[in-house]
């Protein structure tokens, strides 16, 4: 079953459920049953209420898209080079900066428009050297500094419709001026390389366990006629086989579950009543609590294979709240779930409920949910 599989079932549970034909509480286990996991092990879920799809982060569920296959595998792009080749006479101007950049950048040389290389470290006349004197070079700047301010005062004048030319010929120099043409020298093209944006990877966090830790602390509710029990212990028990070191996020993951009694016998036609305990490990570093968990017990294979594959229950323990410590813990179901004659083998995976009342496997450190399989025959 894909994503858009899972859109058209809940359109028509949807539209029965509108119509009466189907109770509140088979409309949210149906809806609950489309789960499904993408390529990356991220579990996704359609909300009873909105229609829209939810992906599990480890914590909570967020609203979001369903992932879209790629049309084309996406590849890293090639660093462009910028090269920019001056104009006779002008400096060349920088390569345009990509958007990720700020827009401005810095001047070189003051701003001056004059080549750096024009005014050489060996004056004209020394070693034959050639070029122009020193006091050429000034003369030639004045000269064009007086000019400009001529051509700016007659301007202003001409404007503002005073006589012009009485002005220009007063301040204008009628002797003639040999015009000096000033070597242009080139600079080197700039080459400037598009910068790329390359992510890092994340750093994988190593989340170690201390053995020992502080005794047992036992806490007891009451539900109904049963009796609930919530075991927290941070000394690791024979039943669960916990690595010193895990490298994985810091999460609440399950490590074992296992039938109370661990031995079951319908042997002789009795039927008998099973409760289970599951060992999880706490390596957030805060207490976490987990609403509503209880463990679905499936028939294997008749409800473990083919399209409908724990889809359809063989039963369901109590549900009730946890409240889970750091380290490694213990909590235990009432013995609820009655089994008979008839069938051997089963499988078991524990859950709690998020919002909207969808029901969520508690996690491995490997990812996915924990598939217990057990006997009831001997």
């Amino acid at each position: 079953m894909n994503f858009q599989d899972a859109e058209k079932t809940y359109g028509d549970l949807k539209t029965q459920h509108d119509a009466g034909k189907l109770s509140d509480s088979t409309f949210e286990a149906e809806v609950g049953k489309l789960r499904m996991q993408d390529a990356q092990g991220r579990w996704w879920q359609i909300g009873v209420q909105t229609g829209e799809w939810y992906m599990h982060d480890g914590q909570k569920w967020n609203k979001a898209k369903p992932p879209v296959a790629s049309t084309a595998p996406g590849e890293p792009p090639t660093p462009e080079i910028t090269a920019v080749i001056p104009r006779p006479g002008a400096r060349p101007k920088a390569a345009a900066p990509a958007q990720t950049e700020p827009a401005s950048a810095p001047k070189k040389n003051g701003g001056s428009a004059v080549p750096a290389r024009l005014f050489s470290s060996k004056p004209a006349g020394r070693n034959g050297g050639g070029g122009l004197s020193r006091n050429a070079i000034i003369a030639i700047i004045a000269g064009v500094a007086v000019v400009c301010i001529i051509l700016a005062v007659v301007g202003y004048f001409f404007v503002q419709g005073q006589v012009a030319g009485s002005v220009a010929r007063s301040l204008v120099s009628p002797t003639p001026t040999r015009g000096l043409v000033l070597p242009t020298v080139p600079l080197p093209p700039t080459l400037t390389p598009a910068p790329t944006n390359t992510p890092l990877p994340p750093p994988t966090p190593v989340v170690t366990t201390t053995i020992p830790l502080p005794p047992t602390v036992a806490a007891t509710a009451t539900r109904g006629t049963a009796a609930v029990r919530a075991t927290a212990t941070r000394t690791p028990t024979a039943g669960a086989k916990v690595s010193p070191t895990v490298s994985a996020p810091p999460g609440l993951y399950v490590l074992s579950l296992e039938t109370v009694p661990s031995k079951i016998d319908v042997g002789g036609g009795d039927k008998m009543k099973v409760g289970f305990k599951m060992t999880l490990l706490n390596s957030t570093g805060g207490m976490q609590t987990r609403k509503l968990w209880f463990v679905r017990v499936f028939a294997d294979p008749e409800q473990t294979t083919g399209d409908n594959a724990y889809r359809n229950s063989y039963g369901e323990s109590l549900k009730f709240d946890v409240n889970i410590g750091t380290g490694t813990v213990e909590v235990t179901t009432p013995e609820h779930v009655q089994f008979g004659t008839g069938r051997c083998n089963y499988v078991a995976i524990p859950y709690y409920t998020e919002e909207n009342s969808i029901p969520v496997p508690f996690p491995t450190i490997k990812g996915g949910p924990l598939y217990y399989s057990f006997k009831v025959c001997q």
